[in-house]
């Protein structure tokens, strides 16, 4: 779920745990991680490169002229924001390297490196960090053309009901035309916070080795808690959608 939620939120930095892979040197490497960090690394010379890359080979997206003058101020912002919080945490003002050396956890142009940027999105700038993709993502949507932004939201929704969890159910939920209400959303995420808790709890128990008999116990228990707060429709949307997945 973590993975899932961070997919894109991140779009020059990722989630929450959906590893970096794709791409690793350069510019703009595309983390295949969920919490995931999408960029682990941001372009100083031309920062909507990494964006656009992750746009074409995620969604098949390839930005028009138009949107890429709109989503030029909001990347370069962005990375601005990452600067001034990764100063603030760390203590450190901006590098500015000549001959495009490494200072400070920095790179090029005084922009921050893959390792500076899990600081922050591990670290006490967490919560922060996440804000900034929040704003990142709804800036960069909004500045695509509907079409565009359609397929990204296909794309988003995909890889959140592949990690499952409380995206994956919202997800269900919406395309069945049976949407979650604002009063059942935070019920329903206390449910799933308690599940992430104990099956963090089981993983050290069990040393990384967990029953699956207790993890399907943990699933049972959590869907039973849901199922209550569910309308008739969305009951069936969800009996629907996990006898499609079985």
């Amino acid at each position: 779920m973590k993975k899932a939620f961070w997919l894109f939120l991140g779009l020059l930095l990722a989630m929450p745990a959906f590893a970096q892979d794709e791409g690793g040197g350069g510019g703009g490497g595309v983390a295949g991680g969920g919490g995931n960090q999408v960029f682990t690394r941001i372009d100083p010379v031309n920062p909507l490169e990494p964006v656009k890359a992750f746009l074409l080979s995620k969604a098949s997206i390839t930005l028009t002229p138009d949107e890429e003058k709109a989503l030029r101020p909001i990347v370069e912002a962005e990375v601005q924001q990452l600067r001034d919080l990764q100063t603030k945490f760390a203590g450190q003002p901006p590098a500015q390297p000549q001959g495009g050396g490494r200072r400070n956890g920095r790179g090029r142009g005084g922009a921050p490196d893959a390792n500076s940027l899990a600081a922050l999105q591990n670290g006490p700038a967490a919560e922060q960090f996440k804000k900034i993709n929040d704003e990142m993502l709804a800036k960069t949507t909004a500045a695509l053309n509907s079409e565009h932004q359609a397929a990204l939201k296909k794309y988003l929704n995909t890889e959140l009901k592949k990690a499952g969890g409380f995206g994956a159910l919202k997800v269900t939920m919406e395309e069945a035309g049976a949407p979650l209400s604002s009063e059942q959303e935070p019920q329903i995420q206390t449910f799933y916070s308690d599940d992430a808790q104990q099956r963090t709890q089981l993983m050290k128990e069990s040393q990384g080795h967990p029953d699956p008999a207790k993890l399907a116990d943990i699933d049972k228990a959590t869907m039973g808690k849901v199922v209550k707060v569910l309308t008739d429709a969305q009951k069936k949307a969800l009996i629907a959608s996990r006898t499609k997945q079985n």
